[in-house]
């Protein structure tokens, strides 16, 4: 298929209630810095796009747990704070004692409560009341375990931007990611494989919301955003759109994919969003954004360097075809600029590097485009300088 996708986090408590009632649910964190980045993970997400679902251990036998699919995304993300079940199981959209909206924190390894009124809440029902709507495309009974996914080398490509993830462990996890367009054409052909191309009927019901509301970020009164997470939730929901001055450098015509807190490497190395532009149905440019809240310093200009290499071969390793010339474009976004960091793009040329697969690519890297932002009027405006 080639198109855009999203990896959701279930177990196997709410995986029955999302592919039967036809939804994903995603956390509603009570801190307002985590709620912030939950919005920005969710902006990503289109009606069309395709759906899968991790199911994460609880206590599942290897083979029993792992990627699930295939979904497609029917509505734009919202938030509904009602209970929805599905054979004994149910995913709440609140606290059952005082309402709250707000999804559980963890007590100890057993226990798990309410953030607001502290009461212990079963373990097996998860307050999730920011959700999508999906409906099935090609259900699967038999899900990608890990080892395929991951380590069998019998099928082509890696999947790359969850596997860093992984591997770096806890306090990456992510109830929702976007993934790369060849690792969502890798999980589609493991999945035929596993289950020998043959799908199942799914007992689909799906939910109707009964309080659907739009999931509001907040810029602030400006003239900068209260968190960085907000101006990354604002991009998430707006490059496709053209928006002034940063449509220019990502045109809409030709996103191929667009997603943040793209990881790159081991030690759990990310780039703030990650943009891939197709031209002539071939990959041929990643746009690289650092975004900060307040002064852009000299720091962000040195990530460049670390950065150009790594996204270059995540950008093009795993493509069906070779590409010979690729570009990567840094962008730097800020309310401000320290002045070195403008004196040290004055004096930074762009360079070149040569990637040696069977097919040599060479890889050029541009001059950082410096770009300042403004909340201006509920929106954000930005300028090159």
């Amino acid at each position: 298929m080639g198109e855009r996708a999203h990896v959701f986090v279930a177990d196997k408590f709410s995986l029955p209630v999302h592919i039967h009632r036809g939804f994903c649910g995603v956390k509603n964190p009570y801190s307002e810095v985590a709620r912030c980045s939950v919005y920005a993970d969710l902006g990503n997400v289109r009606i069309g796009d395709i759906v899968f679902f991790y199911q994460r251990r609880i206590d599942e036998p290897r083979l029993e747990r792992g990627f699930r699919g295939v979904f497609r995304v029917v509505s734009e993300p919202f938030f509904d704070p009602s209970d929805v079940d599905y054979e004994g199981n149910v995913v709440r959209g609140s606290c059952p004692f005082c309402g709250s909206p707000y999804s559980e924190r963890k007590r100890n390894h057993v226990n798990v409560v309410c953030p607001k009124c502290n009461r212990n809440l079963k373990f097996s029902e998860h307050i999730l009341p920011n959700r999508v709507l999906i409906e099935p495309l090609e259900y699967y009974e038999k899900p990608v375990d890990d080892n395929t996914a991951y380590i069998d080398r019998t099928d082509p490509g890696v999947l790359w931007t969850m596997l860093f993830r992984k591997i770096y462990g806890k306090g990456r996890e992510r109830s929702v990611a976007p993934i790369l367009p060849e690792e969502c054409e890798k999980l589609l052909r493991l999945l035929k494989r596993v289950n020998n191309n043959k799908t199942v009927e799914l007992d689909f019901k799906p939910y109707t919301p009964n309080q659907q509301e739009e999931l509001r970020i907040n810029l602030g009164q400006g003239p900068e955003v209260p968190y960085e997470d907000v101006l990354i939730a604002w991009m998430t929901r707006n490059i496709d759109r053209n928006p002034p001055i940063l449509g220019d450098i990502m045109p809409k015509e030709e996103l191929e994919f667009f997603g943040n807190q793209i990881l790159y490497g081991i030690g759990g190395e990310k780039v703030d969003f990650l943009c891939l532009h197709k031209k002539d149905d071939k990959r041929y440019k990643a746009t690289v954004i650092e975004a900060k809240k307040s002064v852009v310093g000299l720091e962000a200009m040195k990530k460049i360097v670390d950065y150009s290499y790594w996204i270059a071969q995540l950008a093009t390793a795993n493509l069906p075809y070779a590409v010979e010339k690729f570009e990567v474009q840094p962008v730097l976004i800020g309310s401000k600029f320290h002045n070195r960091i403008v004196s040290s793009k004055m004096g930074m040329k762009e360079w070149k590097f040569l990637i040696p697969y069977n097919t040599p690519c060479e890889v050029t890297v541009r001059k950082p485009i410096l770009m300042e932002y403004r909340v201006e009027h509920g929106s954000i405006k930005f300028s090159c300088i």
